[in-house]
């Protein structure tokens, strides 16, 4: 799996509050790798990407109760937390206590905490938790996650690099690791995105994630198709010939058991042709807000004719 194809999935995930659908479960996304398999930059592309994706590098209750009103305003749809573990450096009970905030949020939605007056009438929050783990994070919390149902709100995504020592290579030749993201889906101005999967494709996506834990994939089930159903809309929107199933296909791997090797580019060639693609797509994104612009400047010029065709009447 290309690191372009992850980038596009978390993306996807993100918007996955605009699909079309009877559910209101957000649920989640955990990557889970050893430590430089750039998790941590993975996740924060969200925060650069989009403006209601927002980084919490330290979470406790206090600090999502004064987000909670601008979770459930909307105006932050999904919360990233690259360091996850560090939850845990806390007192247990505290930490327990974030853990039970963070399950809410992503499934029957968070009003209020524990030491608030129940009596006092609150929005309900929901929305998006990203985050990153290593394998040992998960080892220590696995059992308690199955009883809490923690872990069927999330996604778990097994990952390494295919080169072990991307890293020190990118030091040595003193140059950043560039993902090439040129497929990142823009947010609909609309705020709807259709859900055109198919009853035999959301078969196919049960197959995909029956090695996620748990044990009811309901809620990871319906991430998943939101994902798909993002890609579609997206592909169709920027112009590309391309089947979401196909990119789903290559994640796949990652919900199983043995997880899922990512490919940075690496050769010359690789890199150019990655150069190219996303050229494109800045060309199609470009296309595309331009066609937005100028739908909206002929709908307000309409309105205008049609307001002014009225004020002449009555005169």
């Amino acid at each position: 799996m290309k690191a372009a194809d992850l980038v596009e999935v978390l993306c996807a995930a993100h918007l996955g509050n605009m699909v079309e659908g009877p559910f209101q479960d957000r649920g989640g996304l955990m990557l889970v790798g050893p430590p430089g398999v750039l998790k941590t930059t993975f996740v924060s592309v969200l925060d650069t990407q989009y403006q209601d994706a927002v980084t919490m590098s330290d979470v406790n209750v206090k600090g999502l109760i004064r987000m909670r009103d601008g979770i459930a305003s909307g105006k932050i749809n999904t919360l990233v937390l690259p360091e996850y573990a560090k939850i845990y450096e806390r007192n247990d009970a505290t930490a327990q206590n974030v853990e039970g905030t963070l399950r809410a949020l992503t499934a029957e939605g968070f009003t209020d905490a524990s030491f608030e007056d129940s009596r006092v009438n609150r929005l309900v929050a929901r929305c998006m938790v990203i985050g990153a783990m290593t394998p040992p994070t998960v080892d220590t919390h696995f059992t308690r996650w199955e009883e809490s149902g923690f872990n069927r709100r999330f996604l778990w995504c097994l990952m390494k690099l295919s080169d072990p020592l991307a890293l020190e290579k990118a030091a040595i030749n003193w140059q950043r690791i560039n993902f090439r993201m040129a497929h990142v889906p823009l947010a609909p101005l609309g705020g709807h995105i259709p859900n055109r999967t198919t009853q035999r494709e959301r078969q196919q996506l049960a197959v995909m994630v029956k090695y996620q834990p748990g044990g009811d994939h309901a809620i990871q089930l319906q991430l998943i198709i939101r994902i798909v159903a993002v890609l579609r809309w997206w592909y169709a929107e920027s112009g590309q010939a391309r089947n979401p199933m196909d990119t789903i296909a290559k994640f796949a791997p990652a919900l199983g058991k043995t997880g899922v090797t990512l490919e940075l580019p690496s050769d010359p060639d690789e890199v150019d042709e990655a150069m190219e693609q996303q050229k494109e797509m800045s060309n199609a994104a470009s296309m595309l807000s331009r066609k937005r612009w100028s739908g909206d400047k002929r709908k307000g010029e309409r309105r205008a004719s049609q307001n002014g065709k009225k004020k002449g009447r009555k005169l």
